[in-house]
């Protein structure tokens, strides 16, 4: 048996190994060590090799402008493009024209409020139209701010 077969108890017994660990202080690892090693952690909680998080603050983005006051800022999108979530902001007085939906969207309303056709969506409502639905002109008087969740999204 060499050096290294031996157990550490064959060497030092477990009474001074055990009084030698709770006589050290725990020294913290870096912040960017802990989080690899937390994420690692969760990743093996749960089954999976890696943990992902995304986060987008409210300064970071691109706003593309897809008509004259109506800019989208794209927050996560599926591989292959087809679903989205994102935020779509309405200038006062900015409008886009009625449309098919192509599939399912979820609306959340964040700021101002918009007219779809002859109904209001104010802050906090909901919205889910349809695959196939219709909606009448869009438009907004005092400016609007949604979070939207749609496959294969019109704009």
């Amino acid at each position: 048996m060499t050096k290294r077969d031996k157990k550490t108890s064959d060497i030092i017994p477990d009474e001074i190994t055990s009084a030698l660990a709770e006589a050290v202080e725990p020294i913290a690892p870096p912040v960017a060590r802990a989080s690899e090693l937390k994420k690692r952690v969760m990743a093996r909680i749960h089954g999976k090799k890696s943990f992902d998080l995304k986060t987008i603050k409210a300064e970071e983005g691109e706003w593309i402008t897809l008509m004259p006051g109506v800019e989208k800022k794209i927050l996560n999108e599926s591989a292959d493009g087809e679903i989205q979530s994102y935020l779509l902001k309405m200038a006062p007085g900015a409008t886009f024209p009625a449309h098919e939906h192509v599939a399912d969207e979820e609306c959340l309303m964040l700021e101002g409020e918009v007219m779809f056709g002859d109904f209001c969506l104010k802050i906090g409502d909901y919205h889910l139209a349809k695959k196939g639905s219709k909606h009448g002109l869009v438009s907004t008087e005092r400016g609007a701010m949604a979070f939207i969740r749609a496959c294969d999204p019109v704009f």
